[in-house]
Parts: C-alpha cells; sequence; structure tokens
C-alpha cells in the first residue's frame, strides 16, 4: 500500500480479510492432500511433493481469476469505485506476494513439523 500511495482504510482491511481467506484455503488444500497421500503409505516429503504437484494449478488459478478480477477495482476507474481502490490493490499485490510463500513456505513446514507417525487411520 506504501508503493503504490494507498492509505490504510475500511476497504483496505476489508482486502487483508479476503486475502487472509484465500491463501488459508490454499494453504488447507496443500495439507489435507499431503495427508490424504500419506495415509496411503507416501513418505511425508514424496506426500507434499505429490500435493504441490497436483494442487498447484488450482491455486494458481484462483489467485490469478481473483487478480484479474481486481484490477478494474485497484484502478478506480469506474464510478463510485476509488474509494475501494485500496481494497482491490490489497487484494492483488497479496495474492501475488501469498500464492508464492503458500507455494514455498507450506510445503517445508509440512516437510518439517509433521511426523511420519502423525496420520491416524480412521
Amino acid at each position: 500500500m506504501l508503493a503504490i500511495g494507498y492509505h490504510v482504510s475500511m476497504p483496505a482491511m476489508m482486502g487483508f480479510m479476503l486475502l487472509s481467506g484465500i491463501i488459508v484455503n490454499n494453504a488447507i488444500l496443500l495439507i489435507h492432500f499431503a495427508l490424504e497421500q500419506m495415509k496411503e503409505g507416501m513418505s511425508k516429503r514424496d506426500a507434499m511433493l505429490e500435493s504441490i504437484k497436483i494442487r498447484t494449478r488450482p491455486v494458481l488459478m484462483t489467485a490469478f481469476a481473483v487478480s484479474v478480477g481486481m484490477l478494474p477495482v485497484a484502478q478506480g476507474s469506474a464510478i463510485g469505485l476509488e474509494r475501494l481502490a485500496p481494497l482491490g490493490a490489497v487484494a492483488i499485490g497479496g495474492l501475488v506476494v501469498g500464492t508464492l510463500m503458500t507455494l514455498i513456505f507450506i510445503p517445508v513446514g509440512f516437510v518439517w513439523l509433521v511426523g511420519e507417525e502423525s496420520v491416524v487411520e480412521e
């Protein structure tokens, strides 16, 4: 927000809330799919690599679709949207950074923190 000259406002805070929901959902999908693969007998490293291979496209598609949809809002080009421009800016910038961090830090943290024995058969 500082880079593009917007101030912290209510629409910006709404953008942060939108962003946190999307990023957390993407992380949950990666972890859930890896745990399912571990239940089938894969090691945690192989399960996360498989999860990344299969779930990366949907995660990137979600980020791309929201970013493209928020472009008119971030530009504030329509009448009445100039007040919501911080929301679009936060959503676009945060999705770019957050998606990359999700695809890097969640798998690394998963492999470091999850034990092989932590998957319980139901």
